[in-house]
């Protein structure tokens, strides 16, 4: 009982207030009023904390859990490439090629920087459960951004391009806060609603 209270607590206070999904195809600004906070890997680091360097592989044991997520792709490791000059990204190789990123815990919002063009889709649970929604943008150039902000939480998300490559730059989200998050951050909204009540009635 007293976890669903907590749950409740957060869905509450911390979910967007939108309806099932919102996208935002190319809107970082937008979509960082949204989310709110957010956590970033911008693939200039590898998981073990080391400087980059292109082709190096992620597998199931060199990855960034440490850092909230677990990518993957469909058919072979995804990899790092890039140089100095340039930074580094996230790239995968192969027929259909589709990023896949697992949450190690879940989040209210998912976005990604890339170049040319990407298809995001986000699901309710890990090994792509059912779909929240999908957005997508094609322009060429990099920097180029894609982001979904969801009431329910997000567990995976796929990039896709319909290319025989895929890559993203830097990839962000905004996690679900711990319970101990959630009743603080309830406690202190109660707390605000209460002063002022007690001001107003002065």
């Amino acid at each position: 009982m007293k976890r669903l209270i907590v749950s409740a607590l957060c869905l509450l206070f911390v979910a967007p207030a939108l309806g099932d999904a919102q996208t935002f195809p190319n809107d970082f600004d937008g979509f960082v009023q949204v989310a709110g906070p957010l956590s970033a890997i911008d693939f200039n680091i590898l998981p073990d904390g080391q400087p980059s360097m292109g082709g190096e592989e992620l597998t199931d044991d060199f990855n960034y859990d440490s850092q909230g997520v677990h990518f993957s792709a469909l058919m072979s490791n995804p990899y790092i490439a890039g140089n100095l000059d340039d930074g580094f990204g996230l790239s995968v190789t192969e027929d259909d090629a589709t990023i896949v990123a697992d949450l190690i815990t879940p989040a209210y919002a998912v976005g990604a920087f890339f170049p040319g063009g990407t298809e995001l889709c986000v699901f309710d649970q890990l090994g792509l459960g059912a779909e929240l929604g999908c957005t997508s943008y094609f322009e060429p150039g990099s920097g180029n951004f894609v982001g979904i902000v969801s009431t329910d939480p997000i567990w995976s998300a796929t990039f896709n391009s319909g290319q025989i490559a895929e890559g993203i730059e830097s990839f962000v989200f905004s996690p679900v806060p711990e319970p101990g998050t959630c009743v603080l951050f309830a406690t202190a909204a109660a707390l605000l609603v209460r002063r002022k009540r007690r001001t107003a009635s002065m």
